[in-house]
């Protein structure tokens, strides 16, 4: 006997399209927490994520979208072991924006770049 697969209504307004793009969430007073993941699917009005589930999501967060360069204010819509789901409600596109709520977001983008110059510790030469 088959077993008939679920139906799945899609409520979204418009469709994702699928990826794999770095991205980091920013969460918390003044945004000091962080947790890294990656966007699975997006379109304009929103995004899945995955997210390690140890990582405890708020009803509203900021996600970096570090390839893009934008930060995007997002109210969680649904959330299911390491993926979740969010709509989008303002994007700040970092290289414009003078938020001063999104300058430890901006500034973790700006280290985070391919070409950015590498973090010197104590003891490191250069």
């Amino acid at each position: 006997m088959s077993r008939l697969s679920p139906v799945y209504i899609e409520r979204r307004s418009e469709p994702r399209s699928a990826c794999s793009l770095p991205a980091r969430v920013y969460y918390g007073q003044g945004l000091r927490m962080f947790a890294d993941g990656l966007i699975r699917d997006i379109s304009t009005s929103g995004a899945k994520i995955e997210v390690p589930s140890i990582y405890k999501l708020p009803p509203r967060f900021v996600l970096l979208h570090l390839q893009a360069g934008v930060a995007l204010d997002v109210v969680l819509k649904w959330r299911r072991g390491d993926l979740a789901g969010m709509a989008f409600e303002r994007q700040h596109i970092l290289t414009e924006t003078d938020d001063p709520r999104l300058a430890d977001v901006k500034k973790a983008w700006q280290g985070l770049q391919p070409n950015a110059p590498a973090a010197r510790g104590p003891g490191m030469i250069g």
